[in-house]
């Protein structure tokens, strides 16, 4: 199931989506984010500045697939309390 069928599953029916499919899910994101944060680091080096074009597009995706993640953390959070 895709971040964003999971995501949209959570708003729907919380309670259809389960611990299985978000465990995945947020290996996932982890896995995304580990895979950006490398291709911004190595942008980086070669670029050598952080206002390329390059990094900030990179860093802007990696800022995205950060705040769903913690979402993800919120969510699961509330839903164990």
């Amino acid at each position: 199931m895709a971040d964003a069928d999971v995501e949209l599953a959570l708003q729907e029916e919380p309670d259809a989506v389960s611990a299985k499919q978000l465990s995945l899910s947020m290996r996932v994101l982890e896995d995304e984010i580990y895979a950006l944060r490398i291709k911004m680091e190595q942008s980086y080096l070669e670029e050598a500045s952080f206002n390329s074009d390059l990094v900030i597009d990179l860093s802007r995706k990696l800022d995205v697939k950060i705040n769903e993640y913690m979402r993800f953390l919120r969510w699961r959070s509330k839903m164990t309390q």
